[in-house]
């Protein structure tokens, strides 16, 4: 006789590459001398968390829901790590941006499994503008625009109605009932 039983830790190789990479970057970062002190790992354990989530959504069949705290658990402690160890203090100011766009890509995938088309849309809208937002946002925080943002948004701010305009118009043709 014949049984099918599943393992009871599938993809093991999966998890213990992915831990065995993470370790490797850690060593890595403290031999170059970007990690002078283990103290600087505090975020370590928020990504790891996140990355659990995900491991059980994808690889466990979970529920969807821990998708989007996965993904904001695991890119917010990978970003706040490398704020902690490679990035100063006076950057963090300069790349707020970071944590929108991080919102914005962590809305994508939760999204995309979506089984209804208009909810798909309602999500993945959202984060699309997110992430447009963000990369605006970047390039004043960064100094690439040679405008300050307040001159820039007197000058463009027509532009936003057009966006809006084109986003409904969007809605529209998603959620229209095909024949």
């Amino acid at each position: 006789m014949s049984e099918n039983k599943t393992p009871k830790f599938p993809n093991k190789y999966l998890v213990l590459g992915v831990f065995t990479f993470l370790i490797g970057s850690l060593f890595l970062l403290w031999t170059l001398g970007f990690l002078p002190s283990f103290e600087r790992l505090w975020p370590l354990p928020i990504s790891l968390i996140g990355l659990f989530f995900l491991y059980m959504v994808f690889f466990q069949a979970r529920s969807e829901v821990y998708i989007l705290f996965g993904m904001i658990l695991s890119l917010g402690g990978f970003f706040l790590l490398l704020i902690t160890t490679i990035l100063s203090e006076k950057n963090l100011i300069k790349i707020w941006p970071g944590f929108m766009l991080i919102t914005g890509i962590s809305l994508i995938p939760y999204g995309k499994r979506k089984k209804k088309e208009k909810y798909k849309i309602a999500i993945l809208i959202p984060a699309v503008a997110m992430i447009i937002l963000s990369c605006l946002f970047f390039l004043f925080s960064l100094d690439i625009m040679g405008l300050n943002f307040q001159e820039f948004i007197s000058i463009w701010w027509p532009a936003l109605i057009m966006i809006m305009g084109i986003a409904l118009i969007l809605l529209y043709l998603f959620n229209k009932k095909r024949p």
